[in-house]
């Protein structure tokens, strides 16, 4: 045998060696990005053990960093991953309860199902200087020992359904029990709502740090250029506003141009605000301390003072508002599967139009309201963005159906549409609604997700934030 002959051997082996290597790559980068995208964060509510393994590992890891992921429930999601959003200076690694007026109370279970959840190992945040809304924590388990706290202020919201219960629905965890804010006694601060500041709608005292600059002689818009400029150098959600002296409506200074500046209407007031968290976790604390610095500087340079509202300190309350959001930042995901082999994604596009939903910029089909709002979403369950080129010639395994709970109005009415919907596409489709751990959905289910949409929808209305409004969906961006 030749040297030439064996050279093009192991030529041939090393070739062959690569495409087999390379293709076991290929297929385990996929399995591991599906597994990421469907199950590594799920447990299953009735199986006890698993959980309970879920719920040791996440104590472990809240020792040293804030848990800002939970394990979720096989059909209960978390729209965001949190992880990659937190600012650059902030720092979440301090559990901090969230110190509303109403605040998801401790974790409680449903009897016989499940075991209490251990407090966060950081939870004295009674300590903090002064803390938001006046209102007392209410500890859901053991609604008799109410421990008043000074909280910060929250305006009177109607909440929609207040015969459910307001509990943070961490959906894997707990079911809290009905009864526990039924039974709370009333803790609205009345002597507080004669002095109540006159704000814009577009603010919230709790999610946002408002300073109120009083202008007893009148300020021009014009002198407020300066201020204008450097709110806009701000990447949070920032605003100014100025109160006219003759009607009392608030303008939004930021959305007037040069021209509009110049208006001779004096203002009596003038607001400024800086969003304290998103999903993208709480603002760093100098953030906080470049806007007060600045907006304090230049009130001073008009003869004017800036009262900073709400008596918290801003970084706690920064700290606490992203606790919240972690604990009912959540979204309902099942999917449509085929019982056997697969089926035409053309038929699902007819179907799916029928339904009144259309396709996408980002390749899923939305249902839209009567006001535009997206209510829910229908995707690839395979990962792959839906195309019209796609939809005409492929063929596919199922889809995910998911709903946004905080962003979302009216979420208990639109899931009910959304299983609807999902029914209809499987009975069409010869497939099944399953949860993201492959197992069927029946009505015994879909109950406890209603109970803990009616859960969510009312914790958060107790802060003032209703599902799917202007303050929810900018909380929730």
């Amino acid at each position: 045998m030749s040297d030439l002959w064996m050279i093009l051997v192991l030529l041939g082996v090393s070739i062959v060696l690569a495409v087999v290597v390379f293709n076991w790559w290929q297929e385990k980068k996929y399995r591991r990005d599906v597994e990421y995208r469907f199950s590594h964060t799920r447990s299953d509510l009735l199986d006890g053990e698993p959980a309970a393994k879920v719920k040791e590992a996440a104590k472990k890891a809240a020792v040293d960093t804030v848990p800002v992921s939970e394990e979720v429930e096989g059909w209960m999601s978390e729209p965001r991953v949190r992880q990659t959003g937190v600012r650059p200076s902030a720092q979440p690694s301090v559990k901090v309860e969230p110190e509303f007026s109403n605040p998801p109370p401790t974790k409680s279970v449903e009897p016989a199902k499940l075991k209490p959840k251990p407090a966060p190992a950081t939870s004295p945040v009674k300590a903090a200087p002064v803390q938001p809304i006046h209102e007392p924590v209410i500890n859901v388990t053991k609604p008799e020992a109410v421990a008043p706290q000074v909280s910060a202020y929250q305006p009177p919201v109607a909440v929609p359904e207040p015969a459910v219960v307001a509990e943070q629905p961490t959906f894997a965890f707990e079911v809290p029990p009905v009864q526990a804010l039924e039974e709370m006694p009333s803790a609205e601060p009345a002597s507080l709502s004669p002095t109540l500041p006159d704000l814009p709608a577009e603010v919230h005292p709790s999610m946002d740090w408002i300073g109120l600059i009083d202008a007893p002689l009148g300020v021009m818009l014009v002198e407020l250029e300066d201020m204008q400029a450097e709110v806009r150098t701000f990447p949070q959600h920032a605003t100014l506003w100025a109160q006219s002296a003759t009607t009392g409506e608030w303008q939004d200074v930021l959305a007037l141009d040069a021209a509009a500046m110049q208006t001779q209407t004096p203002a009596s007031q003038v607001a400024c605000s800086l969003q304290l968290a998103d999903r993208g976790g709480p603002v760093d604390q100098e953030t906080l301390k470049r806007f007060q610095k600045s907006m304090e500087t230049l009130a001073r340079a008009l003869g004017l003072t800036v009262v900073w509202q709400g008596g918290y300190e801003p970084a706690l309350q920064a700290q606490a508002i992203d606790a919240f959001c972690i604990d009912v930042d959540k979204a309902v995901e099942f999917h449509v599967l085929a019982n056997q082999g697969m089926f035409h994604a053309t038929k699902l596009r007819g179907l799916a139009e029928a339904c009144g939903m259309q396709l996408s910029a980002e390749g899923r089909f939305e249902l839209l309201n009567a006001d535009g709002q997206l209510v829910f979403s229908v995707r690839n369950y395979e990962g792959k963005p839906f195309s019209a080129d796609m939809l005409k010639s492929a063929v596919m395994t199922g889809v995910t159906f998911q709903l946004d709970i905080p962003t979302t109005p009216d979420s208990l009415q639109v899931f009910d549409q959304m299983v609807e919907i999902a029914r209809h596409l499987a009975t069409s489709l010869n497939a099944a609604l399953i949860d993201v751990n492959r197992k069927a959905i029946g009505d015994p289910q879909l109950d406890k997700i209603r109970q803990q949409l009616k859960n969510i929808s009312n914790a958060m209305a107790t802060q003032g934030i209703i599902p799917g409004s202007s303050h929810a969906k900018r909380l929730f961006s």
